[in-house]
């Protein structure tokens, strides 16, 4: 009895002792990018696959970075230059190999942004799971290419500058953007192919807003104030559809939808929908 159980514990000794052999070594860092008298920052964030976390923070830094994940399968770079009083970093994550076995991976990365610099942001992303808290981070760009993700955006705090360009390109993917309006855009621009995006922008309206909305397959949806003075411009078809839902609007003679209150309004949205076989719904909610 007592040599078949201490045959058990070795063979589970063993068996165990093979499972941590097997298992891929793991490791963590930290990078930072300091300022060194840069005014202003653009960043560029080509991400190819993992999970990824992004926040605003007080830090004198341009950026910091903390990276968990497998040498063996996943790569990462950092670059710097810096032309006049502006500083451009790339931060880079690629695989190693095309096969990567994700069950015994890591890649998650927790990027840290400075409220202190006006920002330009632009980010590609192949496929990841992630949420990147943007409010408050003095951005005057943000363009983001994303594939195969499922990725929340939020802006929980004002945008205290202006952002010019706001274009996202969105695959067969599922993103959501919360608290737009505090993103404090004049233009932006959504491609949605075959994936799903959504879009909320309750909140203070500063200004006149544009929004061009591009659609493929998939589905596209925006969120309002039902109050808000609104022009939506777009046809629909027996292949696509533009719906809204608790909003009161009427039909111009050119063939836009109006909120009454639009003409005379100073803060207001200007939504132009090109929808090939997907749809777009504008939803009204306090």
């Amino acid at each position: 009895m007592n040599f078949k159980r201490s045959c058990l514990c070795l063979s589970a000794f063993l068996f165990l002792g093979g499972v941590q052999l097997l298992a891929e070594p793991t490791e963590r860092v930290s990078e930072t990018v300091p300022a060194e008298g840069c005014q202003r920052l653009d960043l560029q964030l080509d991400f190819s696959t993992g999970v990824i976390e992004v926040a605003p923070s007080d830090q004198p830094e341009l950026v910091k970075l903390d990276i968990y994940y497998t040498p063996r399968y996943i790569t990462y770079d950092i670059d710097k230059s810096t032309r006049g009083d502006r500083c451009l970093v790339t931060l880079e994550s690629d695989n190693r190999r095309h096969n990567v076995d994700w069950d015994d991976s890591e890649n998650e990365w927790t990027l840290q942004l400075s409220r202190k610099y006006p920002t330009s942001l632009e980010m590609e992303i192949a496929a990841c799971e992630g949420h990147m808290e943007l409010g408050g981070i003095p951005l005057t760009e943000l363009m983001l290419d994303i594939g195969a993700t499922d990725l929340e955006i939020e802006f929980s705090e004002p945008n205290p500058a202006r952002l010019e360009e706001l274009s996202v390109d969105c695959g067969a993917s599922s993103l959501e953007i919360f608290g737009l309006a505090n993103a404090n855009a004049s233009a932006m621009e959504f491609d949605v192919g075959a994936g799903s995006c959504e879009i909320d922008l309750r909140g203070d309206i500063r200004g006149e807003i544009q929004i061009q909305l591009n659609v493929g397959v998939g589905s596209m949806d925006v969120i309002l104030s039902p109050d808000v003075a609104l022009m939506v411009e777009g046809d629909d078809n027996w292949l696509s559809s533009i719906d809204f839902d608790d909003f009161d609007l009427r039909r111009t003679r050119r063939g836009t939808w109006v909120s009454d209150n639009f003409e005379e309004a100073e803060n207001r949205v200007i939504i132009t929908a090109d929808v090939a076989m997907g749809s777009v719904t504008i939803l009204g909610k306090r």
